[in-house]
């Protein structure tokens, strides 16, 4: 019996710690406390959708370019692409809902959700019909939006994105395995966030060339990860989204599409890059060698002269 107390007090002393250890972290970031650390912070701007404030960055002037981040990231990811790019074409990058400098309530953090939020945002831009490239998780939205709403969207950019079921198993997630513990994982994670080490870890498997993972870009993920909105936010989204899209759907999509693939990525491996070439009719397929998940923010110019060829050549 005094076994069982000592045991029951342990415990409570445990979860108590924790909870205090949760609470004392920053609720959310503070853009204007960052603002100096942001990448052309002169091209944010910030939208009030339905009282959710979702913030994007904006540049440049013509057909307009939609850039949708993937999990744990934000607009951040498209820093060099940004400029890049919008010496020709209109460009946005948004923070979905949950990351970056986007509102993290809790709610709805589905795939379709932030598909919705996207097509929200064009309507507030004044935007009806963009191209509109994904990255990993940020591909399945924009494929998402293009099925649910076919006359807004001209064109498709999938860069090494999610949506297709894992081929023969390869493939894993950059967080870590304890992030999806129930009740305890939330607390288990920002205990292990108390450093930047997990999430260094985490981004080193996102590229082929380790260089890439400087400190701004690790700094950059963990100013969002160590908040509690910003880490129940990645949370939500990881144990609200199981369900890939079927192959029959990806092979209805009809707009033209450009599919951008780094060879040597650890997350989603080529062949889904394959895949998805195959299922979408007319598609293009670019591998990007020594390369790893992110090809836009690991080898920019290449990514920006394949985006700006397919742009160029879309159909008017």
């Amino acid at each position: 019996m005094k076994l069982l107390r000592l045991l029951l007090v342990l415990v409570a002393f445990l979860v108590l710690s924790l909870g205090i250890f949760w609470f004392l972290r920053p609720l959310d970031v503070d853009f204007e406390a960052s603002r100096s650390q942001v990448p052309h912070q002169e091209f944010s701007h910030f939208a009030d959708m339905d009282g959710l404030r979702i913030h994007y960055q904006e540049c440049g002037a013509g057909t307009p370019l939609i850039l949708v981040h993937g999990f744990m990231a934000s607009s951040y990811d498209w820093k060099e692409a940004l400029t890049l790019v919008s010496n020709r074409f209109r460009v946005v990058a948004i923070d979905l809902k949950g990351f970056g400098f986007s509102a993290k309530p809790s709610g709805d953090y589905t795939l379709a959700a932030q598909a919705d939020l996207v097509v929200r945002l064009l309507d507030h831009l004044k935007i009806d019909k963009a191209v509109l490239c994904g990255q990993s998780m940020g591909g399945n939205v924009v494929m998402r939006v293009a099925l649910r709403h076919p006359e807004r969207v001209m064109g498709l950019i999938l860069v090494d994105s999610a949506g297709l079921k894992p081929v023969n198993g390869k493939g894993g997630g950059a967080a870590p395995g304890y992030a999806r513990w129930p009740v305890i994982g939330p607390l288990v994670t920002a205990l292990a966030l108390s450093s930047d080490a997990v999430v260094r870890s985490g981004l080193s498997k996102c590229y082929f060339d380790k260089a890439k993972v400087t400190g701004e870009r690790v700094a950059t993920c963990y100013r969002v990860l160590r908040t509690r909105d910003g880490l129940s936010a990645a949370m939500a989204t990881q144990a609200q989204n199981s369900t890939d899209l079927t192959e029959s759907l990806i092979g209805s999509l009809r707009q033209p599409t450009l599919v951008i693939w780094g060879a040597e990525d650890q997350l989603i491996p080529i062949e889904a890059g394959k895949r998805f070439n195959a299922l979408i009719h007319g598609s293009r397929l670019v591998t990007f060698e020594r390369c790893g998940h992110v090809p836009q923010a690991e080898m920019p110019r290449q990514f920006a002269k394949e985006v700006l060829e397919f742009l160029n050549s879309r159909p008017q």
